[in-house]
């Protein structure tokens, strides 16, 4: 167990070795705390807050040993802290962070500027730990949604949809071995999402009939 502060002017870091006791949780093991910088909003908080390589989040007043675990909201799978302070007119101004960027921020190494995007690598918006974040690229994080089980199930609903315009047909055992030789094909250039369009199944369906799971019997 490790943690890692910084002093009142945020410029030096203090780490803590050897064991140290929380007195109102229990760490998990090779949990670490890093205390957060909200830059100018820091002035404008009572209390210190801390984040875990595990995506957990504190509050102290003093020593962080005497820190306690805020339960934060979920907004749309993703686990978010909102906090209030006031601006230069007094009025109140509300703000939120998600854990999940704050874990990478302050865990992981940013590749380059163009890594302006956080992976939750498993698609589960609240499991914050490290070793499921990674930063990533416009394209990169178009690429890992695509594969999402809710992008994957959205296309299946459209093409089920699709399906039930054309009138509900099921292939026939001409198409499938039109289908076979062009999933077997090595030299194939079509993409199994064309492909699926174009036969009005889903891209699950295509890999089936590639592996025979489906349409087993039709032989080409």
């Amino acid at each position: 167990m490790k943690i890692e502060t910084k002093n009142m002017d945020k410029i030096n870091e203090v780490k803590h070795r050897g064991k140290v006791k929380f007195k109102n949780f229990r760490p998990y093991p090779n949990e670490i705390f890093k205390e957060i910088s909200l830059g100018e909003d820091d002035f404008h908080l009572q209390m210190f807050y801390a984040i875990s390589n595990f995506g957990r989040f504190i509050s102290y007043q003093d020593n962080i040993e005497n820190g306690r675990l805020l339960k934060c909201r979920r907004q749309d799978g993703y686990i978010v802290w909102a906090y209030c302070v006031r601006d230069e007119k007094n009025k109140r101004r509300y703000k939120r962070r998600f854990l999940y960027k704050l874990v990478a921020e302050y865990f992981l190494h940013k590749p380059s500027a163009e890594h302006k995007y956080v992976l939750h690598l498993n698609y589960s918006r609240s499991h914050d730990h490290v070793d499921n974040l990674k930063w990533a690229t416009y394209e990169e994080m178009k690429a890992h949604r695509y594969y999402s089980p809710s992008a994957i199930k959205s296309r299946e609903k459209s093409l089920l949809k699709l399906w039930a315009a054309k009138g509900g047909r099921t292939l026939t055992d001409t198409q499938v071995r039109i289908l076979k030789k062009k999933l077997l094909d090595p030299n194939r250039k079509t993409r199994m999402k064309i492909l699926a369009r174009q036969f009005g199944v889903t891209e699950m369906q295509l890999h089936r009939i590639k592996t025979g799971e489906n349409w087993g019997d039709v032989k080409v």
